[in-house]
């Protein structure tokens, strides 16, 4: 990722709005909106992650040690269509019941940065996260963590092509894990 060139200040500044707008969107409850940002070949990955003592060896205590592979346990692995039936299941009365009464969602999305991709039209970026998810008057979850997109350029907008969640808890204590990042 960070062995392309970084982009332009235009294009930073396009993506960020970008990604500003799309925690907009599911702030807003605009599920149906927020789900038409997505490639029809998109990846939403949540990998797993644990605690491991580090050796000396040069490169050992890199964050990728800590997570899994998409071949072992994962929090999430979804595609478009199983985001889609996420969404749709929130308009239905077959409702998850996890999410009804809805849940008050903030997202907070800080240092973007962004490089040229391997293809002219995409462009990898990392940004950090927290999510404040609430229901009922109880105490929330706060989900905190990196993500690392893959956008491709669509006419004067973008659409994630793949995003990999990045959770720096290793436990997640939510009953369900319902949030979209």
């Amino acid at each position: 990722m960070e062995t392309t060139p970084m982009v332009s200040m235009e294009t930073h500044f396009q993506i960020q709005r970008f990604l500003f707008a799309e925690a907009r969107l599911l702030d807003d409850r605009q599920y149906d909106k927020w789900v038409a940002l997505f490639t029809d070949d998109v990846q939403y990955w949540a990998p797993t992650r644990r605690v491991r003592s580090v050796s000396s060896e040069p490169g050992d205590n890199s964050v990728e040690n800590e997570l899994s592979s998409e071949t072992e346990p994962y929090n999430l692995n979804e595609s478009l269509i199983e985001l889609q039936i996420r969404v749709s299941r929130i308009h239905t009365a077959r409702q998850l019941w996890c999410e009804n009464p809805p849940a008050r969602n903030r997202h907070i999305v800080t240092n973007v940065e962004a490089w040229e991709g391997e293809q002219s039209n995409e462009f990898h970026v990392r940004s950090n996260f927290i999510v404040f998810h609430g229901r009922f008057d109880h105490k929330g979850n706060t989900f905190f963590g990196e993500r690392r997109d893959v956008l491709r350029r669509l006419d004067d907008s973008f659409k994630i092509a793949r995003r990999k969640i990045i959770l720096d808890s290793t436990v997640v204590w939510a009953g369900a894990l319902t949030t979209f990042f």
